[in-house]
């Protein structure tokens, strides 16, 4: 599982939202919405698009600062969507540093966002795509942060890197919790469970929860009266939805499991060796004091990991309204 996990927050879908300079916090009372893990959606544009022509689809995009690129399939057997046959086609430097895999059938790129530099947001599309489809990549463009947060740029890659350090380490504890006798040992899996935790909110913000709402939301405004209406695609994006809010459920239990294991473990080992079950070697120890710190060293990890537990039941309430 752990490695499923981590191709999947390396993997996840096409929006680079939130991995660059992210856009002003935008007041609530000017057409935005709240949503789960601090955002809010401006609900005014995603109206707007919903209810517009076909043929006015992408001067109203561009009138919210929106680039739109095209990027040419490879496929001959999947029909090109005429409306965006008139877009450029983007530049393949530019899809090289946005990372834009043959996977995939849209990327949206914030205005700023390291990898690329671009002055304005930009969606690149496969010419392939439906409407819809362009549709979600936008809307990723018109999630914000509600609490004024800017992210840095490399949070998807440091957030691998300490939940990848994190496995390894608890994996040799499951195959030896004695080894949480030593006080080295107790200092990294505290350490790593810190780090991985610290970053879990901002990371399953700008992925997981935002391809589930994203998802929510276009459904909700996007319905049978729709030009835009697809309903092969919205059925494969309630999937996605309800697969991305279940592998953030397996990522938080992922590191809870961890905290509890180490927890109850030294908790364990410092019973055993008051009662004489288990005896001290050559550079261990684990007083009452001892046992105490660590314990307190958890404390931050656990108030953590209770606030990211609240977002996910609120984005499991969200989606199932």
């Amino acid at each position: 599982m752990t490695a499923t996990l981590l191709r999947a927050l390396l993997l996840l879908a096409g929006s680079l939202a939130g991995a660059g300079a992210a856009r002003p916090a935008v007041p609530p009372d000017d057409g935005c919405v709240r949503v789960p893990f601090a955002q809010q959606v401006d609900m005014d544009s995603v109206n707007a698009l919903a209810r517009a022509q076909p043929q006015d689809l992408l001067a109203l995009i561009a009138g919210l600062q929106i680039d739109v690129q095209r990027v040419p399939s490879a496929r001959a057997d999947r029909p090109a969507n005429p409306l965006l046959a008139a877009l450029p086609v983007a530049d393949e430097a530019l899809l090289r540093r946005a990372e834009f895999r043959d996977s995939y059938q849209g990327r949206s790129v914030p205005a700023g966002a390291a990898c690329c530099g671009l002055a304005r947001a930009t969606v690149l599309i496969r010419d392939t795509a439906s409407t819809y489809t362009l549709l979600h990549e936008v809307l990723h463009l018109l999630i914000v942060p509600a609490d004024g947060i800017v992210l840095r740029a490399d949070l998807e890659t440091r957030f691998a890197l300490a939940f990848h350090r994190l496995n390894v380490y608890q994996r040799r504890l499951y195959d030896d919790p004695l080894r949480l006798l030593d006080p080295l040992w107790r200092r990294d899996i505290a350490a790593a469970l810190r780090e991985a935790t610290t970053l879990l909110f901002d990371r399953l913000r700008i992925g997981q929860s935002q391809e589930a709402i994203v998802e929510r939301v276009l459904a909700g405004c996007i319905d049978e009266r729709s030009p835009y209406f697809d309903a092969g695609r919205r059925a494969e994006g309630q999937r996605y939805g309800e697969a991305m809010i279940d592998n953030a459920i397996d990522v938080f239990n992922t590191l809870n499991a961890s905290l509890e294991f180490c927890s109850d473990a030294v908790r364990q080992l410092r019973a055993d060796l008051a009662a004489g079950r288990v005896a001290a070697g050559a550079g261990t120890s684990l007083s009452d004091v001892e046992q105490q710190a660590f314990a307190d060293e958890l404390h931050g990890v656990r108030a953590e990991l209770a606030r990211v537990r609240g977002e996910i039941e609120a984005l499991k309430g969200f989606y199932a309204r």
